[in-house]
């Protein structure tokens, strides 16, 4: 169940209307309100679950859910928020049992496409340009951030994902912002001593992750 601040942040009025209709069953303003969030919906996911297919499973689950649960979300608090709860959650289950049941498949070629399948680049796809030792960092990072504990690793997927203020990711998970800070400053002193052997920049690199 969503969970709100004591003053939760007004909600623009364009997207109160959007998220009306799609309550209201809209397919349109179903496939719109997934083409604003799918990206940061993603990020969040890979990073919990470390994996690309997962994450794009976890997407797609979570927005059939929010959309199935639309007529439980409190109209005075952000979606974004409210969804990357579902998101979070769900990806945690994939951590819990690497066993994801969706309820309809990512193609486009049969069942309902209120929550239409999408496509993004895979983050552990081998550039031909990349040089060794950065596809080397790039999977020194990404085992440190799964070897997170699961609090430390949620707090730490949303805020790496750029767009979330304290307060925001407060809101999705339910806790207060003191635990967030405290939960993310833990995440990053443990990435900067798994990574302590790389270069500087390495350990910047973490820490903006």
């Amino acid at each position: 169940m969503f969970v709100n601040n004591e003053n939760p942040p007004n909600v623009e009025s364009s997207e109160v209307r959007l998220l009306e209709r799609a309550a209201n069953g809209d397919r349109d303003a179903r496939r719109e309100l997934f083409e604003r969030y799918r990206e940061i919906a993603y990020r969040v996911a890979r990073r919990i679950t470390g994996r690309h297919a997962d994450a794009l499973d976890v997407v797609q689950d979570a927005f059939i859910r929010a959309f199935e649960k639309l007529d439980r979300f409190q109209r005075d608090a952000k979606f974004k928020t409210w969804l990357l709860r579902i998101v979070s959650n769900r990806a945690l289950d994939v951590l819990r049992s690497r066993k994801v049941r969706l309820a309809m498949p990512l193609d486009h070629g049969s069942g309902d496409d209120d929550a239409p399948g999408f496509s993004l680049p895979d983050p552990d796809a081998a550039e031909p340009t990349a040089g060794i030792e950065q596809a080397e960092l790039a999977v020194r990072l990404r085992q440190a951030i799964e070897s997170l504990p699961l609090e430390q690793r949620t707090v730490f997927s949303m805020y790496a994902s750029g767009d979330l203020t304290y307060g925001e990711i407060a809101e999705a998970l339910g806790i207060p912002i003191g635990t967030v800070m405290s939960r993310l400053y833990h995440a990053r002193r443990r990435l900067h001593e798994q990574l302590s052997d790389l270069a500087p920049q390495t350990n910047k690199a973490a820490d903006d992750e």
